[in-house]
């Protein structure tokens, strides 16, 4: 009688296991690339390209042109781009775009008054170095962290200005120093919209009493 020879079937869970390794590689690599690319569109479109300018309230030079560059626009397209106080703190867009005018518009005033240079001026003027890990939505706490330094640091450069030229308004620099000591970095910025919507609005008083 002959005998019957059975093979022993090889295991497929390698294959699975290869399977899943490769899957994961992937969806790792399409969850990075949307992840860049969800923050530049946030960044770029959102911060860069879409400054408020107004041109009828821009000052003029010598020629009767509008002169490019100056504080004043600066501080237009800041008080432009906090008009809408709802978005502010829940539109992460938005609220990038405000905080990257009103870096500028300060650095720039700074400037101006011939303020001495900082650490926290030199931040202001490489403003997207200070937002640089702000990926995540505004309902997380490392979005507020950010947020948090960076209005420390305009804080602590208009105060510098104040200082130096404007000492009439050392009242109203107190009270944005106030609001902004009351911001925390450890709680989301959709939970604090009041706050940081104090704190923009008040920048924007104490920017616009240094134009007049």
């Amino acid at each position: 009688m002959a005998e019957i020879k059975i093979e022993k079937k090889k295991p497929i869970w390698p294959w699975i296991l290869v399977v899943l390794v490769i899957l994961g590689i992937i969806a790792y690599l399409v969850y990075a690339n949307q992840e860049r690319d969800d923050y530049n569109d946030d960044f770029d479109d959102g911060v860069i390209n879409e400054q408020v300018v107004e041109p009828d309230t821009k000052p003029l030079d010598t020629r009767g042109a509008y002169a490019p560059g100056t504080a004043y626009d600066q501080y237009t397209a800041f008080e432009g781009s906090i008009r809408d106080s709802t978005r502010i703190a829940l539109d992460s867009s938005y609220t990038k775009k405000a905080y990257y005018n009103l870096c500028k518009a300060v650095a720039k005033k700074a400037d101006e008054n011939n303020v001495e240079d900082s650490q926290a001026l030199t931040d202001l003027k490489e403003f997207s170095m200070l937002i640089t890990k702000v990926s995540s939505p505004l309902s997380s706490a490392e979005s507020a962290k950010n947020f948090k330094t960076a209005s420390d640091k305009v804080a602590k450069v208009l105060e510098d200005i104040q200082i130096k030229s404007y000492p009439e308004l050392q009242s109203q620099v107190a009270d944005l120093k106030q609001v902004t000591s009351e911001m925390d970095g450890y709680i989301s910025m959709d939970k604090q919209q009041d706050n940081i919507t104090q704190f923009l609005q008040k920048s924007r008083d104490v920017l616009k009493a240094m134009n007049n």
